[in-house]
């Protein structure tokens, strides 16, 4: 991005020599992320649900319709991951799947009344480990945090709307190009005709 008018450029904050993992950004954001996980999971091993099952429902309770590949990239689960978590909660009747009202084509997963109950009856068990992992900040602090994150996601789905773009450009160039006529082997058979012609004169 461009920086604002007259405004000075700054040194790079990040450089080959100072970077080093428990002071990159991406490293400790990941490994936050994995340690999270793994104390919300075993939150959840005495429930009827698992953490994963919940974060499907959790966030299908703010947005009641969604399609397995939003969910999917969003909760950051490959696709047959997915289709194996929403088949669970099906069986279960937490959600069921609907046609789009948008486009009958595509299928929607739906939170029922039933998944509804059962996210909300589980949600203090995450409420209370969060809770328990912000104990030492204090509240400013812990509202600094989540501006700066949400801030650090905007500009990565920035990123994101931008790159999965390149490749459907360059895959068009590339079958533009098949589609060129061999300009060499045409040349040559214009030669090739060429000398017979005049092969054929003499």
């Amino acid at each position: 991005m461009s920086q604002p008018p007259n405004t000075p450029s700054r040194e790079p904050y990040y450089t080959a020599e100072n970077l080093e993992p428990m002071r990159s950004l991406g490293f400790l954001i990941k490994r936050c992320g994995s340690l999270m996980s793994l104390l919300a999971e075993s939150r959840f091993e005495s429930q009827s649900i698992s953490f994963t099952q919940f974060i499907v429902l959790m966030r299908l309770r703010f947005q009641t319709h969604m399609s397995a590949t939003q969910l999917s990239c969003e909760i950051g689960h490959d696709m047959g991951a997915m289709t194996r978590v929403v088949d669970s909660l099906e069986r279960s009747g937490f959600v069921r799947r609907e046609r789009s009202q948008h486009d009958r084509r595509a299928v929607e997963i739906a939170l029922t009344a039933e998944g509804r109950r059962q996210v909300e009856g589980s949600v203090h068990i995450l409420v209370g480990a969060l809770n328990e992992l912000i104990e030492p900040f204090s509240n400013g602090e812990i509202d600094t945090l989540i501006s700066l994150l949400q801030r650090i996601l905007a500009r990565l789905q920035e990123n994101a709307e931008i790159e999965p773009a390149l490749p459907v450009a360059k895959a068009a160039v590339r079958g533009a190009a098949r589609r060129q006529p061999p300009r060499k082997a045409a040349a040559s058979k214009t030669t090739a005709a060429g000398s017979k012609t005049a092969g054929g004169k003499s």
